[in-house]
């Protein structure tokens, strides 16, 4: 080093001590430890063998991590010209909360990149704060990212995954090509890149066998993306300064296992063309870039926590809790009292009386900007169809006195029941009728599961709605004999098909009830059904049935955190609504036996099916036509879920279990679960038509079917209504109307009692 200008002695010792302080810092990286108040694991910074600065964190078991080049650069020519850098810190220095690092990746000739990061570390929590600048220009093009890697080597099968709304646990039960399937591993390189607005909130957890944990997340989301990007279903590259969204993944380098963020967010080795499984799961890259422009800056933060936990559904829970604290998904309060009205209202009009029967269609167009009209005239009970569960809201709002036509709502409900009731259900001859010829139907008529048959997820759902209908009505004096008669033939017929295991076959042949898939997996579909049977008909056999088959899902796999096989059109797959329905299960069991272990159970499902609920709002492109749009811009799309791993529509199926998590925190105290009541009963009226806020809909209480927030962003597959979207809305509403009506007024109001 040489030193400028006069000096005296004095002034010699000064400066060769300083010298002697900054190479200890440099030869001490202990220096900068920051440790925990357990003492038991500290962030350190670490020299690579480049002699730059990178990090370390120990004492955290398997999870314990390093990386000796926490800059990560990403140069893009073409599809074939791809190169990374990797870097350490030149210079660092420790501060109040943790370390800074930064340094200058000259990348060309005519430009550089000058990464300034300020890491922190409290509570198990590492944090990254980074910025990014471009100094000159480059025709080419990058995106920046951080990636931490196990010290161990540690192969998938000894790993659990946890991605919301995507990933639980092991590859079982994600289709074999989906993001996060056995394609990824057995044919691939292990790589998980997944685009933020693909998730619900963008984190990605791992547990490893000695049950430590690593989770990163994104506490700041942004999600501006444009119209080229949204449009894209081929996966072509792109480059535009304006992507603001990143990607969370994980990856193997070495054996050894490494999470961590990229920004903007390239996605791979899977993604999704936008459409449903299995046609539009794409080995491919979607590959995203800045541009290297000379003043192009990158902000962006990302957090690591390292945890312990026992299982998979303590993973899920307590990553996904931490994810809810640092993303504070707020209320959008809607006028709930306004939109039951305006849904039983839709939900009367629709109702076609044909000669001596009542129904309402399987779909109907939401929207005159539909270019083509389609109403589907079968009347269909359970999962979409939800015939028999709309007789019931119409009943049930016929009670009210806020309802001017109070009768002819009761009439119609009346009308729909004894329609269905013609319906042979000893076996079951089908799961509906067309409305006009009177033929029996099945939910399903295509062949692409496999031979047409009757879903147990159907009939459980119709009986279980069909049920409640007789129970109210006698609670009102009205006796109805032939409707408890002829839920009594389906239940005895039911008990006969029950394994002695407990379990249920998942579908059964028309008119025969012949045995067509023995899976067993849906098993807890038929649980409230036969608990409310037991109540209507006195009978306990139905009760024991009911619990028979709760004690089978718990064993077989729901202990473990798995929740699968809720939808009837995606089998046996993990699934938002295989939760939903087994919450519902164990609640009503918890509440006809007071047994706590049906309480835990039924939080454990609750835990697992509020992780497929967005957090975060994911803005529409500015760039996109808002008329064309199905998701206008500016609607908040916090409270949509993802439907089912294997692909990335989302839907509001969740406005359905308000009453749930109303009743979990009721049960429990939890103020957890009565965040997520206040969210399912609000945010998810936030794309429902109501007066004064018509979007493009038909009018007041219609709702459009489902959408996308990843490409094809804003749109649904169809602009489609089923009666499952009305009665879900009702569902959640009625349900914590009846449970207990000042808490309804205290939800309604955004009001928290804590």
């Amino acid at each position: 080093m040489q030193i400028e200008g006069r000096a005296t002695a004095k002034n010699h010792i000064y400066v060769i001590l300083m010298i002697f302080v900054v190479f200890f810092i440099c030869l001490s990286p202990n220096l900068y430890s920051q440790n925990t108040s357990t003492n038991k694991n500290s962030f350190t910074l670490k020299k690579n063998s480049q002699g730059e600065v990178g990090i370390d964190v120990s004492g955290v078991g398997l999870a314990s991590v390093d990386q000796g080049y926490p800059v990560v650069i990403e140069i893009y020519e073409n599809d074939s010209v791809i190169k990374k850098i990797a870097s350490g810190y030149t210079s660092s220095k420790a501060t109040e909360s943790g370390v800074e690092g930064r340094v200058e990746i000259k990348v060309s000739e005519t430009a550089t990149i000058v990464v300034s990061d300020s890491w922190s570390w409290a509570e198990g929590v590492l944090g990254l704060a980074r910025k990014l600048e471009v100094k000159g220009e480059d025709k080419r093009a990058f995106m920046s990212g951080i990636i931490l890697t196990t010290k161990n080597k540690v192969a998938r099968a000894e790993v659990d995954y946890f991605v919301p709304g995507m990933i639980y646990g092991s590859t079982d039960n994600i289709t074999v090509s989906a993001i996060g399937g056995r394609d990824t591993f057995e044919s691939g390189g292990g790589r998980i890149w997944i685009r933020e607005d693909r998730m619900p909130a963008p984190l990605l957890a791992v547990r490893f066998k000695d049950n430590s944990s690593i989770a990163v997340l994104d506490p700041a989301p942004d999600g501006r993306t444009t119209k080229e990007d949204s449009h894209d279903i081929e996966s072509v590259t792109l480059v535009d300064e304006r992507f603001r969204f990143g990607a969370v993944g994980a990856e193997y380098i070495d054996d050894k296992l490494a999470c961590g963020f990229w920004f903007p967010g390239t996605e791979g080795e899977i993604t999704y063309k936008g459409n449903t499984y299995p046609d539009g799961q794409m080995k491919k890259w979607r590959r995203r870039y800045h541009p290297l422009k000379d003043g192009l800056t990158q902000k962006y933060r990302v957090m690591f926590r390292f945890g312990a936990e026992q299982s998979l559904s303590d993973l899920y829970k307590d990553s996904w809790r931490w994810a809810w604290e640092r993303l504070e998904p707020p209320v959008k309060k809607n006028n709930i009292d306004l939109a039951r009205t305006c849904l039983i209202k839709m939900l009367a009009e629709e109702v076609i009386v044909y000669k001596d029967r009542a129904g309402i269609p399987n779909y109907v167009s939401c929207s005159p900007m539909d270019p083509v009209y389609v109403r589907d005239n079968h009347a269909v009970f359970g999962f979409t169809g939800k015939n028999l569960e709309s007789a019931y809201f119409l009943l049930r709002g016929s009670y009210e006195s806020k309802f001017p036509q109070r009768d002819k709502l009761r009439e119609l409900g009346r009308q729909i029941i004894d329609s269905f009731c013609v319906l042979k259900m000893n076996p079951p001859a089908g799961e509906g009728f067309h409305i006009f010829s009177g033929e029996p139907v099945l939910a399903i008529r295509h062949l692409r599961h496999g031979p047409k048959g009757a879903y147990l997820r159907s009939l459980g759902d119709g009986m279980k709605t069909a049920t409640r209908a007789y129970l109210l009505e006698r609670q009102h004096g009205r006796e109805h004999k032939e409707w408890l008669d002829w839920l009594v033939s389906f239940g005895d017929w039911l008990l006969t098909k029950q394994n002695f295991d407990g379990s249920f076959p998942r579908k059964f042949a028309a008119g025969s009830g012949e045995v067509m898939d023995p899976s067993p997996t849906t098993s807890y579909n038929v649980v409230p059904f036969l608990v409310l049977l037991s109540e209507a008909s006195g009978a306990e056999k139905y009760l024991k049935g009911a619990i028979k088959a709760a004690e089978y899902a718990w064993a077989e796999g729901q202990k473990n955190g798995i929740f699968i096989g809720g939808t009837i059109d995606n089998p046996n797959v993990i699934d938002k609504e295989a939760g939903t329905l087994s919450l519902e299960g164990y609640l009503i069991l918890y509440e006809k036996t007071r047994d706590d272990k049906w309480l835990e159970r039924a939080k454990i499902a609750g835990n697992f099916a509020e992780s497929w609920i967005y957090l975060w709002d994911v803005p529409m492109p500015e760039d996109e036509d808002n008329s064309k749009l199905h998701w206008k811009k500016g609607v908040s799309t916090i409270g949509l879920q993802l439907i089912s791993t294997g692909h990335s529509l989302v839907d509001e199926y969740m406005a359905f279990d308000a009453d749930e998590y109303a009743k979990l925190w009721s049960y429990t105290k939890d103020p957890h679960y009565y965040e997520v009541a206040l969210i399912l009963l609000h945010n998810t009226k936030n794309m429902m038509a109501v007066p004064g806020r018509n979007y493009d809909l038909n009018g007041p209480g219609w709702q459009q079917e489902h959408w996308s927030l990843a490409p094809l962003r804003g749109f649904g597959l169809h602009r489609g209504w089923l009666p499952w979207v009305t009665c879900s809305h009702l569902n959640g509403i009625y349900g914590i109307m009846d449970f207990d009506s000042e808490l309804y007024k205290m939800l309604i109001r955004g009001i928290k009692p804590f």
